[in-house]
């Protein structure tokens, strides 16, 4: 729903005109809360009996006179509208999407008032969410008619309209702001005794429920009081203020003027009485606890105690000034106070947001001010557009004769290299030929010293994986290793490049290239023993980016074809005196951060005979070796020769040193339980590195 609201309208002229005096206050905020800088309050003198336009043009004289008084010359102003002319309802709507809720609301109310849409001018506020996820509504209507005439004051004065607000409701917003009605959920109720109505609005729950207007009020008290001395309702009307008091109790001090006055509270207090009835038996209600009062007519004598013993129930006058500074030109709100409330809710609208804020400014009005703060954005787009152009046109033409300038002076350097250019720059010089053999050469030289930089880097690949094998061997010795071959693990060829890959620190490792767990992954040995997936695993000159086939190796010359599979694990054959020995040594493995993962099995631990032992080769032959055949007990193995760490297969097991007899073989002499043992690791990235890490 379109509004024109903000969050702080600062420099209004507010108002609360109402049907016996006109006020105007001004707030400001100050560093401990707010000041009232001016207050000032005239009486209207009017006699109900007067000619509407009679009324009307003593409320213009005398508005016109406090404007100059107080020498405020803002236009747009914040007014409100007396309580018995809206329309309000709180209504529980079902739980929509949020921008269905106008809708609802426009047909919620035109339900209500016997008036077609474009004759009311409405708005709502959302208070809160209901149990259900629906939104408890504060819905507000008024009759434009109404409106317009209580905005044909304002035209008379040369002012315009910004707010239109409901007085009872202003009232209850600056009280709820001072605090008047506390934060423990007790159901309070706000009385304001005005000329000629009385308005109530419950809370309860800390939040806004009811209100209502009654048709008694202060010049009822007066009317009755002319009536029955026959006096003038001016002369009525002092004579209350002077002497007049609700009645005690006591007939006899009471009098007749008590009798008169108690004739009309107390169709006041039956009318109280009856809508605090009806707000207890509304779903959400309950009975009111405290009251407070507020209005001109609680300035009338003895009113409190008279509403406390007739309503039963606590009855205070409200504070609005507790708590605010008031500065010298603000003094006469402190006579009284209790009759300021409404315009200090309309002073507190332009300060910060209040709990209730309705709006109930006219469609014409509001589609008027549209329209004017369309206009005023044109005109101001149209200036700055203006302004851009007219300076930009100079800075156009600087720039302008700045870029000729450079053009001839570039031209003067074409000529010094190469005349032909300059009359046509479009022509291929004859020294870019030379430009790109010398580039061709550079380009050359950046590859060569990239290879050899890539070799220097990695020329230690393989030593922290070695060492940190060797430190996994049980200190107490009986573990010896026979063999260490490079091989690949993943799912397919391109397995080993993608590893590569991730050693190098380019794209992440994913797929069938990403690191295996649970169980053993496919396998396949790598040419070469350790020599391989280093410069023996590649051939052929540098390539890439020339038209080349396969991918450039990491720290390697030439490239690598997609079939070639490149390591990323070792598998290691040893010799054990015991399983625990082998189960130690793996255990190890796995807790050295430079493995992903270590594959061992039962059936990888097979005990060896003694023939077989004295005749064990410490090499095999270059090939692959397939899944299956890396399971078998006595597989031979490529790639390593003798036991890491010093001193052979024997020294390993805790065995003496044993002597060579012939090539390729070992005496391990008997009388003693070997067995054989096959781990393979798995590794990612590069180890000195992550060593580093």
């Amino acid at each position: 729903m379109a509004r024109l609201r903000r969050a702080r309208r600062t420099k209004r002229l507010i108002l609360d005109i109402g049907t016996s005096a006109v006020r105007l206050a001004e707030l400001s905020p100050t560093k401990e809360g707010y000041q009232l800088s001016r207050y000032y309050q005239r009486e209207f003198n009017i006699d109900p009996a007067m000619e509407e336009e009679d009324k009307a043009e003593r409320r213009k004289d005398v508005l016109q006179q406090l404007l100059k008084e107080s020498k405020v010359r803002n236009r747009r102003t914040v007014a409100a509208v007396p309580g018995q002319s809206v329309f309000t309802r709180n209504r529980p709507l079902p739980p929509v999407p949020e921008y269905k809720v106008t809708q609802i609301v426009r047909y919620e109310i035109q339900q209500q008032i016997p008036f077609s849409l474009d004759q009311i001018a409405l708005d709502y506020q959302v208070l809160g969410r209901t149990d259900a996820g629906g939104y408890d509504v504060m819905m507000a209507a008024i009759k434009v008619d109404v409106v317009e005439k209580q905005l044909e004051i304002l035209r008379k004065v040369k002012r315009s309209i910004d707010i239109v607000d409901v007085a009872p409701i202003a009232a209850y917003n600056w009280l709820k702001h001072t605090g008047e009605f506390g934060d423990d959920g007790q159901c309070v109720a706000l009385v304001d005794l005005g000329a000629t109505t009385t308005d109530i609005v419950i809370q309860k729950d800390n939040q806004f429920r009811f209100t209502r207007s009654l048709h008694v009020g202060g010049n009822d008290v007066t009317s009755a009081i002319a009536s029955t001395f026959n006096k003038s309702f001016e002369e009525a009307e002092k004579l209350k203020r002077e002497k007049g008091f609700a009645p005690t109790g006591d007939p006899k001090r009471d009098g007749s003027g008590g009798e008169v006055i108690g004739k009309v509270l107390g169709r006041l207090v039956g009318e109280i009485n009856r809508s605090f009835a009806y707000f207890r038996s509304q779903p959400g209600g309950g009975p009111v606890q405290r009251v407070i009062v507020t209005g001109g007519g609680a300035c009338l004598r003895n009113i409190i105690p008279y509403l406390q013993r007739s309503l039963g129930i606590e009855v205070r006058i409200a504070q609005p000034l507790a708590g605010l500074a008031i500065s010298p030109k603000a003094n006469e709100a402190s006579e009284h106070p209790e009759q300021a409330c409404v315009a200090l809710g309309l002073a507190l609208r332009c300060c910060q947001t209040v709990p209730i804020q309705i709006n109930l400014i006219p469609p014409r009005v509001r589609e008027v001010a549209r329209r004017k703060e369309q206009v005023f954005y044109w005109v101001l787009s149209l200036a700055t557009m203006y302004l851009i152009l007219a300076s930009i046109i100079p800075v156009t033409a600087q720039k302008d004769e700045e870029v000729k300038a450079a053009i001839t002076r570039l031209n003067a350097v074409l000529a010094a290299y190469d005349g032909t250019l300059v009359k046509d720059p479009q022509k291929r010089s004859a020294f870019e030929d030379d430009y790109e053999i010398v580039n061709t050469e550079v380009e050359s030289f950046k590859q060569d010293v990239g290879q050899l930089d890539n070799l220097r880097q990695y020329r230690n690949f393989w030593l922290p994986y070695l060492q940190a094998i060797n430190d996994a061997r049980p200190v107490t010795g009986g573990l010896g290793i026979s063999a260490i071959e490079s091989i690949t693990m993943g799912g397919d060829n391109n397995t080993g490049v993608a590893a590569w890959r991730k050693l190098a620190g380019d794209a992440p490792l994913t797929g069938a290239a990403a690191p295996v767990a649970a169980t053993k992954a496919p396998k396949s040995a790598a040419s070469g023993g350790l020599a391989s997936g280093l410069s023996g695993a590649t051939s052929g000159s540098r390539s890439a980016g020339k038209g080349g086939s396969g991918d450039p190796i990491w720290g390697f010359g030439g490239t690598v074809p997609h079939t070639i599979s490149e390591p990323n694990g070792l598998s290691i054959v040893g010799y054990a005196s015991d399983y625990e020995k082998a189960q130690e040594f793996v255990e190890n493995l796995r807790a050295n951060k430079l493995f992903v993962d270590v594959f061992f099995d039962k059936k990888d631990f097979a005990p060896v005979s003694d023939g077989l032992l004295t005749k064990a080769r410490t090499t095999s032959p270059v090939g692959t070796r397939s899944s299956a055949d890396s399971n078998k007990a006595n597989k031979k193995k490529s790639g390593g020769g003798g036991g890491l760490g010093g001193g052979g297969l024997s020294e390993g097991l805790g065995q003496a040193a044993p002597t060579t007899s012939g090539a390729g073989t070992t005496d391990m002499g008997t009388g003693i339980d070997v067995f054989q043992f096959h781990v393979d690791v798995q590794f990612v990235g590069n180890p000195i590195k992550r060593e580093t890490d």
